[in-house]
């Protein structure tokens, strides 16, 4: 078994396919096709297929065959000694797997309104923000946050107008009272419309590489 840090993407549109959607759920786990089962919309189940995929494929690369899923805080799944983590929008979905906690979060790029820029920031985000550009600075301010609720385990448990997110020597940092950030280090991709950051302990750019999965 080897596990480094990797970050992968799908494009669930591929799926559209019958034929290519029941091939890749024949594969799943019973507990990944229950969990495709509960949702009604196509492009949710989708998703959710697209999900099972990655980690399938990440796996499968990692030499990792026989595996049992455990879960920490919010039922955030892991495996023993592997830590991965997904995200989906859009069409998208994105896994990020590693040997250390990890935090994932992508998002398409879209307008904040007044109302939610008052509701998940703080006077510490928006001067941080003030320095990105600015069609992408809500959006990548809120997959950092996002990313750092989900490395946590506790999700929206972690107040994300709680969270600080600033710049220290060049590197994205994050804190607040309610979960130790000091070890947290960030990376952050614009692939198309799209957002990604990766939340870790491993140094700024670890997560460098994103990975398209074709499954076609």
């Amino acid at each position: 078994m080897s596990i480094t840090n990797q970050l992968y993407l799908l494009d669930v549109s591929v799926l559209t396919d019958e034929k290519s959607f029941m091939t890749w759920y024949d594969r799943m786990d019973e507990t990944r096709k229950n969990k495709i089962d509960t949702f009604k919309p196509e492009k949710s189940k989708r998703l959710s297929l697209g999900a099972g995929i990655l980690l399938y494929k990440a796996l499968e690369e990692a030499g990792i065959k026989d595996y049992e899923l455990c879960y920490k805080g919010r039922e955030k799944p892991y495996i023993k000694d592997v830590f991965f983590n997904i995200s989906h929008s859009g069409d998208l979905v994105a896994l990020g797997i590693s040997d250390k906690e990890i935090g994932v979060d992508i998002e398409k790029c879209r307008v904040f309104k007044d109302t939610l820029i008052n509701y998940v920031y703080n006077d510490v985000d928006l001067s941080f923000a003030s320095n990105l550009p600015i069609e992408w600075a809500y959006t990548r301010l809120w997959t950092l946050k996002e990313s750092v609720m989900k490395h946590s385990g506790m999700g929206i448990a972690l107040v994300p107008k709680q969270i600080e997110m600033y710049s220290e020597a060049g590197e994205v940092r994050a804190r607040t009272k309610d979960y130790d950030c000091e070890k947290l280090r960030f990376s952050s991709h614009i692939i198309g419309d799209y957002q990604l950051s990766v939340c870790s302990e491993y140094p700024q750019g670890a997560f460098s590489e994103v990975r398209f999965i074709d499954i076609t």
